[in-house]
């Protein structure tokens, strides 16, 4: 018996599964590159180790006006 090249065939889920783990996994992979890249600026090697310095995240120490409020 001759097969019909027009039937589709499903793919299994295995397949399917991989697919998309590969895809989400280069899509972290990605996004870690550009965050390292992007922040890359701010990391600060010291003695005790490395830290990330990022301005926009650090506490700005409070006035001793907003207490006495």
């Amino acid at each position: 018996m001759a097969r019909d090249s027009r039937v589709y065939h499903v793919r299994s889920p295995w397949k399917t599964a991989l697919v998309v783990t590969l895809i989400v996994l280069a899509a972290a992979l990605v996004i870690a590159t550009s965050i390292f890249f992007g922040f890359r600026k701010y990391i600060v090697y010291t003695d005790d180790g490395v830290r990330l310095d990022v301005p926009w995240l650090q506490e700005e120490p409070q006035s001793e006006a907003q207490y006495e409020a």
